[in-house]
C-alpha cells in the first residue's frame, strides 16, 4: 500500500515564517532608534565608517576610485587601509548615500536595519538547510540579530563587522547550494565578494573555516564532484582575499602593526566562566575592556533559551552528521573566543562571538525541530542543572549582578515549564494528529514574545553601546562646514578630543575620519596602520590626536634640510587644542595666529602651500611639475650636491621611480629621490601602486577566470544532461 504524500507548502505557508522574522527583526532594530536616536552612531561608525563612506561617495560623484591621498597621510593609503571597501560594490551603494545624506545618524541606522535583515533572512535559510523546521528556523532568524555582541558592539560601533557577520549565514546557504546541490554558483560568488570586500579580515577568516571544512568533508567521503566545487569556490574566495588584504600586508612592515606582539592581556577575550553568561541577556561576565575588568554590556550573550538547549537532546546520528558543519564552525569560534587577546595584528577575539551565536542558535533550532514536543523526564532534569549551573557560575563571577543573573533565571525556568505543559498536551491521548504542529508554532510563538521582551527590557537596561560616542553633530551640512576659508592643508596637534560633549565645540573642529567632510585636507585622520616613523615623530595616534611636543616639531627645522618640518609636509594651517596649550603658542616666522575660539587656537602660514603630495625640497634645479595623488613628474635642470629631491609623502611600500632611484626618507617618513644619477633634461616620474601589485593584478583576473571557468563547466554539464 503507497504511503500518502503530504500537499506541497502553499507560498504563504513557505513566506510566513520568515516574514515574521524579518519584521520582528527590523521591529526590535527599530525599538533601539526610539529609545536613542544615535544608537547606531557611536565610536567608529561616528569618527570612522560615515566620514569614510562620504569620502568614497565624494571620489564616486567625480568618478574615480581613491588609490593614496597625501594630504590624509597615514589613514590616506586607501587600498591598505582594507575597509574603505574600495572595490566592493555594495560599499559604493553605502558611499554615495552618505554623501547625499543630510543626516549621518539616519543614514547610517537605515543601513544597519537592513543588514539585520539580511541577517535574520539568511540565518533562516541556513537553519533551515541545516535540517530545522520552519517554526524553529524562524526563532533561530529571530535570535541571531538580537545576540549580544552582535547589538552592542557591531552594530552600534564596528560597521564591517556587522556587515561580515550579517551576510554570513547567507553566504553559507549560497555556497551549500553551489556545492552540495549543483545549483547556480552565482548567488556564491555574489555573497562571497561582498563579504571579502567589506574588508573586515575576522570575516574572511569564517569564510576560510567554513571552506575548509567543506573541502576536507567531502574528500573523506570521497563525494570528488563536490570536492571540484569547493576548490572552485575556495579559489574564487582566495583570489579576492590576496586583492583585498595583500596590500595591508606588504604594508605592515612600517607601521605599528608590524610589532603587534602574541599575548593575553585579557582585553576583549573570554573565558570559560564569562560564557556561562551566554544565557544571561541582563549580566555583563567579566570582560576586560578600556574600562576595566568589567564592560558595561551583554557581550557574551547568545541566547536566552541557551541553558535549555538539553531539553532538546540528544540529536539524532543523522541530524549529527548533518550538523558537522556548523559544529566545526562552533567549536573553532569557540577556540578563537578564549584564545589569547592579541596575536600579532589579529587582536580582540571576542569579535569573533556573533558566529559562536550563529552555531550555537542553529543546533538549538535543529534540536528543536527533531526533539519537540517529545519532551523526557531526562531532558527535564538536565535542562534544571544547566540553568541552575549558568546561573550561579554567572552570579560568581560577577555577583553585583544578581538581580539580573536571578530574573534570567526565573525566565528560564518559566520557559521550561512552558515548554513541558505544551510537550504533555501534545502528547496526552486524543490529542489528534496536528496536535505536535501546533505545539511546535505555540512554543515558537510563545519564544518570539519572550525574545521581543527580553531585548525590550535589555535595551531598557543598556540603552546605548559600552564603546565611546563623541557627540558629533548629525547633520551633514553642520559637519561640511568646519575650517571654512581655511586654505591648503591642515594638522591638529594636543587632545582636541575634549569638550566633544559641548555643541558649540563642533564648531571649532571635528575628529576622525568625520574630517573628510571639511573642505580643507587634514592630516588628523583615522588609520588602521599608523606608519611607525611619522607617528613616532609627532607622538601621534591612530585616531589623529598628538602629544604637546607634536607642535613644536612642526615648527622646529629639519637639520638635513633647513626647512621646517610643516613645510616638508606642506602644512598650511595647523589646529591647536587648548587643553594641551595652556598659553597661547608662540608662532614662528612666516606664521599667524588667525583666530582664537573657545577650544582651540587657528593658526596659518602667512602664504600657503600646496596640497601635500608635490616637492618640499630639493637642492637640485627642477622643472615642469606635475603632480596627482599617485604621480610626482619632474624634469632635472640641474642635479645638486645632494641630488635630494623630498616629497611631501609618506613612503609607503609600492612606490617605484624611472629615471632616479629612491632614497632614504628624510625624518624616516618624508618621501625622498635621489636624482644624483640624472643627466640635465631627464623626465623622472615617481608613481605609487598598491604592493604587490602584479600579484594583485593576476589575482583579479584570476579570480574573474575562475568565475568563466565554473559557468562554462556548469553549462556544459547540464547541456550534457547531467548535474555538475
Amino acid at each position: 500500500m503507497a504511503s500518502a504524500t503530504a500537499p506541497a507548502p502553499t507560498l504563504w505557508q513557505r513566506l510566513r515564517w520568515p516574514l515574521l522574522s524579518v519584521l520582528l527583526t527590523v521591529a526590535l532594530a527599530t525599538a533601539r532608534v526610539a529609545v536613542n536616536p544615535r544608537f547606531y552612531f557611536t565610536d567608529d561608525t561616528e569618527r570612522g565608517s560615515f566620514g569614510q563612506w562620504w569620502a568614497l561617495g565624494e571620489y564616486l560623484t567625480h568618478g574615480s576610485l581613491p588609490v593614496l591621498d597625501p594630504s590624509a597621510w597615514q589613514g590616506g593609503n586607501y587600498f591598505a587601509e582594507g575597509q574603505w571597501g574600495i572595490l566592493s560594490p555594495i560599499t559604493w551603494l553605502i558611499g554615495l548615500t552618505a554623501y547625499a545624506a543630510p543626516d549621518a545618524a539616519v543614514h547610517v541606522t537605515v543601513w544597519k536595519i537592513l543588514f539585520l535583515a539580511v541577517f535574520s533572512l539568511g540565518m533562516y535559510l541556513i537553519t533551515r538547510e541545516f535540517g530545522a523546521a520552519r517554526p524553529w528556523a524562524a526563532l533561530a532568524a529571530v535570535l541571531a540579530p538580537v545576540a549580544g555582541l552582535t547589538v552592542y558592539m557591531d552594530a552600534a560601533s564596528w560597521s564591517t563587522g556587522l556587515f561580515d557577520s550579517c551576510l554570513l549565514p547567507l553566504l553559507w546557504w549560497t555556497l551549500r547550494r553551489a556545492v552540495e546541490h549543483g545549483k547556480s554558483p552565482i548567488p556564491y560568488l555574489v555573497a562571497s565578494h561582498a563579504l571579502v570586500t567589506f574588508g573586515y579580515v575576522f570575516g574572511a577568516v569564517v569564510l576560510v573555516i567554513v571552506l575548509v571544512e567543506s573541502l576536507v568533508r567531502h574528500a573523506v567521503r570521497r563525494r570528488w564532484r563536490e570536492v571540484w566545487r569547493t576548490l572552485a569556490a575556495s579559489a574564487w574566495g582566495a583570489l579576492w582575499t590576496i586583492v583585498i588584504y595583500l596590500p595591508a600586508i606588504a604594508t605592515a612592515p612600517v607601521t605599528k602593526r608590524a610589532t603587534d606582539p602574541i599575548e593575553n592581556d585579557h582585553f576583549l577575550n573570554a573565558d570559560l566562566t564569562d560564557l556561562f553568561s551566554a544565557g544571561s541577556p541582563w549580566s555583563t561576565a567579566t570582560i576586560r575592556s578600556w574600562w576595566g575588568d568589567t564592560t558595561d554590556g551583554p557581550l557574551v550573550y547568545i541566547a536566552w533559551l541557551v541553558p535549555l538547549i538539553p531539553l532538546f537532546l540528544p540529536l539524532a546520528k543523522r541530524s549529527l552528521a548533518r550538523l558537522t558543519p556548523v559544529l566545526v564552525l562552533g567549536a573553532t569560534m569557540l577556540a578563537v573566543v578564549l584564545a589569547p587577546a592579541q596575536l600579532g595584528a589579529i587582536r580582540w577575539p571576542l569579535r569573533m562571538m556573533p558566529y559562536l551565536a550563529i552555531a550555537v542558535i542553529i543546533v538549538l533550532a535543529v534540536a528543536a525541530s527533531q526533539r519537540f514536543p517529545k519532551v523526557t523526564r531526562g531532558n527535564v532534569w538536565a535542562s534544571l542543572a544547566l540553568i541552575a549551573a549558568c546561573g550561579y557560575l554567572s552570579w560568581v563571577n560577577e555577583m553585583w549582578s544578581w538581580k539580573a543573573i536571578f530574573a534570567g533565571t526565573a525566565v528560564q525556568l518559566v520557559a521550561l515549564a512552558g515548554f513541558v505543559i505544551l510537550s504533555r498536551r501534545a502528547g496526552r491521548p486524543g490529542a489528534g494528529a496536528g496536535a505536535a504542529t501546533r505545539a511546535t508554532a505555540v512554543a515558537v510563538l510563545l519564544s518570539t514574545l519572550v525574545t521581543s521582551g527580553v531585548s525590550l527590557t535589555q535595551l531598557a537596561r543598556f540603552t546605548e553601546s559600552p564603546m565611546p560616542s563623541v557627540n558629533a553633530p548629525t547633520s551633514t551640512e553642520t559637519l561640511e562646514s568646519a575650517l571654512d576659508g581655511v586654505e591648503g592643508d591642515a594638522i591638529v596637534v594636543g587632545n582636541y578630543y575634549t569638550g566633544q560633549n559641548t555643541p558649540d565645540s563642533w564648531n571649532e573642529r571635528l575628529m576622525g575620519n568625520l574630517w573628510y567632510l571639511a573642505d580643507t585636507p587634514v592630516a588628523s585622520v583615522y588609520t588602521v596602520l599608523p606608519f611607525s616613523a611619522f607617528a613616532n615623530d609627532l607622538c601621534s595616534d591612530l585616531r589623529g590626536l598628538t602629544c604637546a611636543d607634536a607642535l613644536g616639531t612642526l615648527w622646529s627645522i629639519d637639520p638635513d634640510t633647513g626647512e621646517r618640518v610643516s613645510d616638508l609636509m606642506s602644512i598650511s594651517a595647523i589646529v591647536a587644542a587648548k587643553a594641551t596649550y595652556e598659553t597661547e603658542p608662540v608662532a614662528p616666522e612666516g606664521w599667524h595666529l588667525a583666530r582664537e575660539g573657545y577650544w582651540n587656537w587657528f593658526f596659518e602660514r602667512d602664504e600657503p602651500l600646496p596640497s601635500a603630495g608635490g616637492v618640499t625640497y630639493t637642492d637640485s634645479e627642477l622643472s615642469d611639475v606635475e603632480v596627482t595623488d599617485t604621480t610626482v613628474t619632474f624634469t632635472v635642470d640641474e642635479v645638486g650636491p645632494s641630488g635630494e629631491v623630498v616629497l611631501s609623502r609618506l613612503p609607503f611600500p609600492g612606490y617605484s621611480v624611472s629615471g632616479a632611484e629612491l632614497a632614504d626618507p628624510v625624518r624616516g617618513y618624508l618621501l625622498t629621490v635621489d636624482v644624483s644619477g640624472a643627466e640635465p633634461g631627464d623626465t623622472v616620474t615617481v608613481r605609487f601602486l598598491p604592493p604587490p601589485f602584479p600579484i594583485l593584478v593576476a589575482s583579479f583576473v584570476g579570480a574573474w577566470l575562475v568565475l568563466a571557468a565554473w559557468l562554462l563547466l556548469r553549462a556544459r554539464s547540464r547541456r550534457a544532461g547531467a548535474r555538475p
